[in-house]
C-alpha cells in the first residue's frame, strides 16, 4: 500500500522494537514496585502457617504421649516424632499436614533458640540424622525460639516477620523493619 507522499505506509522494524522496549521497561518497573509487598505478605503467611502447624504438632504430642520436634533447614522445615527406639522419624502418612515444607528461596530464614545471641546454622543436609532444633514435649512445653522470615533489603530498609514462641508454646508474629546503615 502506498501512502499520500508516494512512500510505503506502515511501521519499520526499528519502530516496533522501540515500542516493545518501552513496554518491557514499563512492565519491569511495575513488577519491581509490586514484588516486595508480595514477598512481605508471603513471609507473614508462611509464619502464620508454621504457627498453626506447630500448634497441631503440640496437640499430637500431647495426644500420643510422644515427643515431637521441628528440624529447620536453610529453606524449609520438617516435623519429626521420637519413635520407641529414640530415633527421630517423620510422622506417619496419616499426618499429611505435618509433611516437610519448603520456604521460598526469595525469603531469608533465621532461627534463634532460647535467648541465643546468634542465629542457628541452618545449612543441614536434608537426609541428616541431626536431631530437631525445637523440641515439643508431650507435657505441653517446647523449646522457646524466634523464627525470622525476611525480605531482602531493596533500598533503605529490609522487612522481616518474626515469630516468637515461648516455652508454653504461645507465639506471636510481628513485623520488624530494619534500616540500612
Amino acid at each position: 500500500m502506498t501512502g499520500p507522499n508516494g512512500k510505503d505506509a506502515g511501521f519499520t522494524l526499528l519502530e516496533i522494537l522501540v515500542v516493545l522496549l518501552i513496554i518491557g521497561i514499563m512492565m519491569g518497573m511495575a513488577l519491581l514496585s509490586v514484588t516486595p509487598r508480595d514477598r512481605e505478605k508471603e513471609a507473614r503467611e508462611e509464619l502464620t502457617r508454621f504457627k498453626t502447624l506447630l500448634d497441631l504438632a503440640a496437640r499430637e504430642a500431647a495426644l500420643d504421649g510422644r515427643e515431637w520436634g521441628v528440624r529447620f533447614a536453610s529453606h524449609g522445615y520438617a516435623f519429626l516424632m521420637l519413635d520407641d527406639k529414640n530415633h527421630w522419624i517423620p510422622p506417619p502418612g496419616g499426618e499429611r499436614q505435618l509433611h516437610p515444607r519448603h520456604i521460598s528461596d526469595t525469603l531469608s530464614v533465621a532461627l534463634r533458640l532460647e535467648d541465643a545471641s546468634h542465629p542457628e546454622d541452618l545449612n543441614i543436609p536434608p537426609k541428616s540424622d541431626v536431631p530437631p532444633q525445637v523440641l515439643i514435649s508431650s507435657d505441653g512445653e517446647m523449646t522457646s525460639f524466634e523464627l525470622d522470615l525476611g525480605v531482602p533489603a531493596a533500598r533503605d530498609e529490609g522487612v522481616k516477620y518474626r515469630l516468637q514462641v515461648s516455652m508454653t508454646g504461645r507465639g506471636r508474629v510481628e513485623k520488624v523493619v530494619e534500616k540500612k546503615q
